[in-house]
């Protein structure tokens, strides 16, 4: 995962994933009495060390994955990189940070033998942690059949598109070489170049394609063309009609880099039917699951936002059945507002205008199914409408006649998540 959570942060911290490969017999997160922790809508919940566990032992170390593994943990999320020499080695850095010696030296340019003499500090600062391979990792998981792998294939900058290729592959086959294909999901930043090659490879691993910006309808498209599992981004960025459209293409909704109460609500009320916390402090996370501490069940309801003063976002002569694209988000309704956003309200103000004279309205780039209609005042008057924000915070518009319009925004409206018990 691409941030580690201050400890305060890490307990709420969760992505939500998803397995579409048989479970393992029994999850390891429980109730007291033994049972799996389900909420009312029939979700699972297990936990994830994220980087083994990172405020539990030192991140991506043989340390971490043991102690994890022995403490019950239902998994490991961990990284994978490829030294100069082909050699497969857990880290989330190609370029090893100030907690590393040799910090600045880039992994892809090391041989094994150099990436071996490097040291990385333990929790109490002491360069003391070694970066293991990937074949000391699999010899953990060997030893403990029931714990899931979760493996972000990671890349470098300015590294090709072959060379993202051929990341992915190497990381498919080390799975198979070792047996861990059936009970690994891959992350993957560089989907767009690795999903085709992992699907020849795998066609039935379950692959999270994950982007670091705002919602894009044909990023989703191509994402479930390509055959992903999942697909998310930040749960900044996350609109419900995101996580809604996310899911009608036939993937699991999973924002990333969660750090709010409201952020969880939202990944565990638009998730899989199988959630996995993932956290730098599994610990802390199974205790509040035993316990029922953790909340579980949310119920969302609208929070409408009114402006103070109606924004223009447009004034302008429409030509006759030609598409504008006004832009909403950091214009008229502040980018912040993209989490759980659902529509933005807009008043159409329509000078001289002539009878059966029609606005059609949606969501940029979203499906011309989706595009509404509202006829248009002649004459003088103000129609108001209501629709969802697509891509670059836009929205479509288009009128069968020319038309002068003045389009202001005059409020918006998200969705707030209430614990249900």
């Amino acid at each position: 995962m691409p941030c580690v959570l201050p400890a305060a942060a890490a307990i709420l911290a969760a992505v939500a994933l998803s397995v579409s490969l048989a479970q393992p017999a029994t999850a390891k997160t429980l109730t007291p009495s033994g049972e799996p922790i389900v909420n009312q809508k029939g979700q699972t919940f297990r936990v994830l060390g994220h980087r083994g566990g990172a405020l539990q032992w030192p991140e991506n170390s043989i340390e971490a994955y043991t102690g994890a593994a022995e403490a019950g943990y239902d998994g490991i999320e961990t990284d994978i990189s490829f030294t100069a020499d082909g050699v497969a080695v857990m880290s989330h850095y190609d370029k090893l940070p100030s907690r590393c010696t040799m910090a600045g030296s880039k992994i892809h340019k090391l041989t094994l033998v150099q990436v071996q003499q490097v040291l990385c500090q333990d929790l109490s600062g002491q360069f003391t942690v070694p970066i293991p391979t990937f074949d000391q990792l699999a010899e953990v998981l060997k030893a403990h059949p029931d714990v899931w792998l979760t493996l972000d294939i990671k890349s470098y900058s300015g590294q090709s598109a072959s060379g993202k290729r051929t990341y992915a592959t190497k990381a498919i086959q080390l799975l198979k070489f070792h047996g861990l294909l059936d009970r690994t999901r891959i992350i993957s930043f560089n989907w767009a170049y690795t999903l085709p090659t992992i699907r020849k490879l795998a066609p039935q691993v379950y692959v999270t394609a994950y982007d670091h910006t705002g919602f894009d309808y044909d990023r989703v498209r191509l994402a479930a063309k390509l055959g992903a599992s999942s697909f998310g981004t930040e749960s900044r960025y996350t609109s419900v009609t995101l996580a809604t459209y996310t899911r009608a293409k036939g993937m699991d909704s999973v924002p990333w880099n969660i750090t709010t109460s409201q952020g969880q609500a939202m990944s565990i009320y638009y998730g899989p039917k199988t959630y996995w916390f993932i956290t730098d402090s599994p610990a802390a996370m199974v205790k509040k699951l035993s316990s029922g501490a953790a909340s579980l069940d949310w119920t969302p309801s609208d929070q409408v936002t009114t402006l103070p003063a109606p924004v223009k976002v447009t004034k302008k002569t429409f030509k006759a059945k030609k598409t504008y694209y006004p832009t909403i988000l950091g214009k008229s309704v502040p980018s912040s507002a993209r989490f759980a956003l659902k529509t933005v309200t807009l008043a159409v103000t329509i000078t001289k205008g002539t009878s059966k004279n029609y606005l059609y309205y949606a969501a940029r780039s979203s499906a011309s199914s989706s595009t509404k209609k509202i006829a248009l005042p002649v004459g003088t008057g103000t129609v108001t409408i209501s629709l969802p924000v697509g891509d670059a915070g836009q929205v479509r518009l288009k009128t069968s006649k020319k038309s002068k319009l003045t389009v202001t925004t005059v409020g918006y409206t998200n969705e707030v998540y209430t614990a249900s018990r």
